[in-house]
């Protein structure tokens, strides 16, 4: 007999047969609860959207999310100009598949079409939250699978999980990376399947079931989700696959089977989702590059201090926090005798050495895809906050710790605690929260062990550790995203009337396809696609690099290391573009007579000269010599403000284009403007072409410069132009006579009749990008042709129409490579079936 407070547990054999729930769906639902609401709670709290006037969206959340959310709206709507293929509202016209894959894969994207177009603000908390109730309730549904245990206990580690320091710090205002939230306990049980598919039945005639149709599909969901943090978690997956096999009574043999069948099912499940995963690559592959990141190890007292509540480094440190409770419950593993030595001693080392992989350079590197990332290097820390609360279950599963279990995590915790009291990254009252917390814990703890047969006592002691971890979470997302508000910078607003005017202006001047309306980047650098229009606006990490090049030549700024374009107030770039109405800041329309969409131009273009300047580049596409380039001087006074003296016919528009200079400038006296690159110009940022004044009756130009930062020798002969209005309108007047007589655009094409007998070259106002193939006369479809940055045609001889379509690059080679990975997985699931039927018919 083992004595009930012994902590031994019997053999699994000798325990009598318990009939088990297939889903536990009372723990699903309270960890999500706990986890939804302890996020809401919070933001109530901070006075945030939707509970208050407070912003939330910072960062990419306001500036990138939420503008591709609203873009998912119109399509979804059918009020977008573009389709899944292609979007020709941003930047005059960039694929979309890619930024569909990367920001907005997951089904619950889509839900997004249930709000209204003007709370898409508050359609991505809703989306935020229920993400995280998701991540929350696959914890403690993986954790009752794993392991036979309390299950409201799971449901509480569930929350701890769901609402973990990472998800809070960085998955709550990167909405994508939830999703591998979510993905990590899904793929542990996906590896649970496999280590069950090889164990023995407990009762005889029991089938072994593989699930194997149902593992590919949940791989292949959340790599189409978000393949990064889904590639985090396929890693953490098979690092739990590797400890459960270690700590099982498997043979060696199955052991490696278990490994291999697990590898099989990943790799068919990435094949699956090929379709959209080999467009993001192609896309990620010829996007403009930003600077690797610099690994750099954070000392280990920062390291630890992220364990504690209350704990904050904004993107300086691993946010590892997962609640008191889980903490002291996962260090008191070691210590606990009802759990195996051998569980203990793995998983132990477990822990150990995936926070140890975080702070070595190649482990970290392979954590992050080969990639030293800018900014929150540590992505992966949700790996380490899922092995805690596993470790955690563990200790809690069989039995309640004992008191020398108990003992020795808190001894751990102190020493822990002692090591990190004096560290920056711990807020007021972290340690006093901690000590307290883990007071509670311990007493929860040994009631429930002691003290169970009182069931009043038990329920109470349940009852206030459910209360006591859900108001430590949410006090510490509270803390969590103060401390951020007080670093990033500050963020959107959401939407309301300013947007409204700004959306209705839009719409107001709508053209398209016979012209753009730009919309500017008055509220984000993707006002394209938030307010509508169709402009040179666009903020995506896969803007390609051939079009950063094309727009900054002509003139346009840029920030994010070239991953954000933005407008460029110039009526030569609005006739390339064909751009023929803009909104001002203040909801102004400025109409602009310009050529059709598609225009005719006589020949090829040749090859630019290498010191071509920005005023060269937009005449080269213009067709035509619109500007005077005047010789200026340029002296510094005392107070570091330079002035630049040339002369100019009166009447010429003058502009000035210093592509890599932080500063403001001033044209005869006016206002200071400012040149708009801001930080680390020319690296992380790059000014516009700038629009001074009109040269006066003496012609003379005085323009003045006060320079914050710029490279040396910054200054060059043919920065500034003047421009020829008068010329202008003849050269828009002659594209005019020789453009298309009516254009139509598709999701991801366009049509252009032309006047009888054209031939030449048929240029279209968009961005030459692979994936274009145009054909004449309705003929064979062939790779378009690039016009200096611009799709082209060649006509063969007279031409009436021209017509292109866009696939994205890698689509088809993903859809075969799905279909084989579709094929190969019904011919295992059937091998499978009929191996299983035969053996129960032997």
């Amino acid at each position: 007999m083992h004595s009930e407070d012994s902590g031994v547990q019997p053999p699994a054999s000798e325990r009598p047969a318990r009939k088990r729930r297939r889903i536990p769906w009372l723990e699903i639902w309270l960890s999500g609860a706990l986890a939804a609401v302890g996020f809401s709670v919070a933001g109530m709290a901070r006075n945030t959207y939707p509970f208050g006037p407070d912003s939330r969206s910072t960062n990419d959340l306001g500036t990138q999310y939420v503008p591709f959310f609203t873009h998912l709206w119109d399509l979804l709507h059918g009020r977008a100009q573009g389709d899944f293929f292609f979007n020709w509202q941003s930047a005059y016209g960039v694929g979309f598949l890619a930024d569909f894959g990367v920001v907005l894969g997951s089904p619950l994207s889509l839900l997004v079409g249930l709000f209204p177009r003007d709370r898409i603000d508050l359609a991505v908390f809703v989306i935020t939250a229920l993400k995280l109730a998701l991540a929350a309730a696959a914890m403690a549904a993986y954790l009752v699978r794993m392991r036979r245990g309390p299950r409201w206990l799971a449901a509480v580690l569930g929350a701890s999980y769901g609402l973990c320091g990472w998800a809070i710090d960085d998955g709550a205002y990167v909405p994508m990376w939830l999703d591998g939230l979510i993905a990590l306990p899904l793929f542990c049980l996906v590896a649970e399947w496999t280590v069950q598919s090889l164990t023995p039945p407990r009762h005889p005639g029991q089938a072994r079931r593989k699930h194997l149709i149902l593992s590919v599909a949940v791989v292949a969901l959340f790599w189409v989700s978000n393949f990064y943090t889904a590639y985090m978690a396929t890693i953490a997956g098979g690092l739990v696959l590797l400890a459960r096999i270690l700590t099982s009574d498997l043979s060696w043999l199955n052991r490696l089977r278990a490994l291999i069948r697990y590898g099989v099912t990943v790799a068919l499940g990435i094949a699956a989702s090929a379709p959209v995963l080999l467009p993001v690559f192609q896309a990620n592959g010829a996007a403009a590059p930003s600077p690797p990141g610099i690994f750099s190890p954070v000392p280990v007292e920062n390291f630890i201090a992220r364990l504690f509540p209350l704990s904050e480094g904004v993107g300086r440190s691993a946010s590892l926090y997962v609640g008191t409770a889980a903490l002291v419950l996962a260090l008191s593993l070691p210590f606990n005798g009802s759990v195996k030595a051998r569980t203990r001693v793995v998983w132990t080392l477990m822990v150990v050495l995936v926070g140890a992989s975080f702070l070595w350079e190649p482990t970290h590197v392979v954590w992050n895809g080969f990639d030293t990332p800018n900014g929150s290097q540590y992505r992966q820390a949700f790996v380490l906050c899922a092995i805690l609360v596993i470790a955690a279950w563990l200790s809690v599963a069989d039995r309640t710790p004992s008191w020398i279990a108990l003992t020795g995590g808190v001894a751990l915790l102190v020493g822990l605690a002692l090591y990190a009291q004096d560290n920056p990254l711990l807020t007021s009252h972290s340690l006093q929260l901690l000590a307290l917390s883990a007071a509670g814990v311990v007493v929860v703890m040994l009631m429930l062990r002691y003290l169970r047969r009182y069931r009043t006592i038990a329920l109470l002691a349940g009852v206030a550790l459910i209360a006591a971890v859900g108001a430590e979470l949410t006090l510490s997302a509270v803390v969590v995203d103060e401390q951020r508000s007080k670093v990033l910078s500050a963020p959107a607003v959401p939407w309301g009337r300013h947007q409204q005017a700004l959306a209705d202006s839009v719409e107001a001047a709508a053209g398209w396809p016979k012209y753009r309306v730009d919309p500017g980047t008055s509220t984000t650098p993707n006002d394209p696609v938030l307010l509508g229009g169709q402009g040179a606006g666009y903020y995506s990490s896969l803007l390609p690099e051939t079009l950063n090049h094309t727009l900054t030549g002509l003139g346009f700024g840029w920030s994010g290391y070239g991953r954000a374009s933005y407008e460029l107030q110039n009526p030569v770039t609005d006739a390339i573009f064909s751009v023929g109405a803009t909104i001002g800041p203040y909801a102004g329309i400025t109409r602009a007579d310009v050529p059709p969409l598609v225009t005719v131009r006589p020949k090829p273009l040749p090859d630019a000269p290498k010191d071509s300047t920005a005023y060269d580049m937009q005449e080269r596409l213009l067709g035509a010599d619109v500007y005077d380039i005047p010789v200026y001087k340029a002296k510094r006074a005392a107070d570091g403000v330079f002035t630049l003296q040339a002369s100019c016919r009166p009447g010429l528009t003058v502009y000035l284009y210093l592509p890599r200079v932080d500063g403001e400038a001033r044209f005869n006296t006016a206002n200071w403007m400012p040149l708009a690159a801001a930080r680390r110009p020319g690296i992380n940022t790059s000014s516009a072409m700038v629009q001074l004044g009109k040269v006066p009756a003496s012609g003379l130009i005085a323009a003045e410069l006060k320079v914050k930062a710029a490279p040396n020798n910054f200054l060059y002969q043919g920065a500034m132009g003047c421009l020829d209005s008068a010329r202008l309108t003849k050269a828009v007047a002659a594209l005019q006579a020789n453009g298309a007589v009516a254009v139509q655009a598709g999701g991801h094409s366009i049509h252009a009749t032309l006047k009888p007998g054209t031939t030449g070259v048929a240029v279209i106002a968009a961005p030459h990008l692979p994936g274009w193939r145009c054909s004449t006369d309705n003929g064979q479809l062939k790779e378009a042709s690039n016009y200096g940055g611009l799709l082209a045609v060649e006509l063969p001889g007279p031409t009436r129409k021209v017509s292109c379509d866009y696939r994205p690059p890698g689509l088809e080679l993903g859809l075969a490579a799905a279909g084989g990975a579709g094929l190969v997985t019904l011919l295992l699931a059937l091998a499978s079936l009929l191996w299983r039927r035969r053996r129960q018919a032997s």
